[in-house]
């Protein structure tokens, strides 16, 4: 492997599978290569609200976040040959315009200390499909997991795709062997891994 690590996203609304994949492949590299995970957390946003100091200041803090990432995935450059991110900053910025943050605002104001994936998964799915999977889970949906909120983060998704390089759609309608496969052959196809 490469003195770097391979970084690649995982992303998409909730319900579309993207950790269930994540967690996958972290089990077939694992066996030979050294993986590592990491993840990015929305919740400040949650707390948006009219008020514009409050809103500057969960602003900060969710920047903070995602600096935190970015000095995780620094930190661990040269111990690992792949780190797999369970979201990063176009997740982050797909959930800020649910919640009323214009993103391509935002990714001016972060894009200058994040490091560029070298894959950035993006699970496209039905949203009722997805709210579907939420229900099933054991975990139950929290208050934000709702059709009209998804909708936004889906529609936030769809216009940041032509800011980020090294973006691949994955079908996640499908049963989650057929996902998988599918994000198997993305990673042969980029010329990521060889083969599993």
């Amino acid at each position: 492997m490469h003195n770097k690590p391979k970084i690649i996203v995982f992303s998409g609304i909730d319900g579309s599978g993207k950790s269930t994949q994540l967690n996958l492949l972290y089990n077939e590299l694992l066996t030979n290569y050294r993986v590592f995970i990491s993840k990015i957390e929305y919740m400040p946003l949650n707390e948006m609200n009219k008020n514009l100091i409050k809103n500057l200041l969960i602003e900060f803090k969710s920047g903070i976040e995602i600096l935190k990432q970015a000095m995780t995935l620094h930190t661990n450059d040269n111990k690992f040959d792949y780190i797999l991110c369970d979201r990063y900053l176009m997740c982050y910025l797909a959930y800020a315009y649910m919640y009323g943050i214009e993103p391509i605002e935002l990714i001016r104001k972060m894009l200058f200390f994040i490091k560029n994936p070298d894959l950035t998964l993006y699970f496209d799915i039905d949203v009722n499909l997805a709210l579907n999977r939420i229900k099933e889970r054991n975990s139950g949906i929290n208050k934000h997991e709702n059709y009209e909120s998804l909708i936004k983060a889906k529609i936030g998704y769809e216009k940041l795709y032509k800011s980020f390089g090294n973006l691949e759609i994955i079908d996640a309608n499908r049963s989650m062997d057929e996902i998988n496969n599918s994000v198997k052959d993305t990673l042969i196809k980029r010329k990521l891994i060889t083969h599993f």
